[in-house]
This record gives C-alpha cells, structure tokens and sequence, in this order.
C-alpha cells in the first residue's frame, strides 16, 4: 500500500498527541516510521485518558475523509472508536 500523506494540521496535532502520550504514558513514537504512527494512533483511539482523548479529538478533526477511511480500512482504528 501506498504511505498516507497528512496535512501540515494533522501533522502538528499529531506530533502534539505523540508528546502528550509520552507525558502520560512513557511511551515514545518515532513519527517518522508509519507503523510507529499507526501504533500511536491505534493506541491513543482506544485511550481512557481524556487528556490522550482530547488531543486525539484534534487530530482526528484534522484528517480529511479519504484518510479516516483508509486508517478504518488498514486496521490501525475500529470505526467505534473513531471521533
């Protein structure tokens, strides 16, 4: 499959996710590999915190329909966890 490409917002809100999860969690995301994205954004979906939660909301708000449903499609979210 081809790399997904982000928008400059999404990367942004991203990149402040990966900090706030580190933070709180103690876990570091290379967000340069994919599959590290993909784990931060598998983890953060599932997330109880609401901090994780409420930087997770901005980074979802960010993504552009085609994205959502090709990170649905690859696995890395479950639509009920979605938004």
């Amino acid at each position: 499959m081809a790399a997904m490409i982000f928008s400059q917002a999404s990367i942004y809100h991203l990149q402040q996710l990966e900090l706030q999860y580190r933070r709180r969690c103690g876990q570091r995301f290379r967000l340069s590999d994919e599959n590290a994205r993909f784990e931060l954004i598998n983890k953060t979906s599932a997330s109880t915190d609401k901090i994780i939660q409420k930087y997770y909301r901005r980074f979802a708000h960010e993504l552009e329909p085609e994205l959502e449903n090709e990170l649905i499609a690859r696995g890395v979210i479950t639509p009920q966890n979605w938004h």
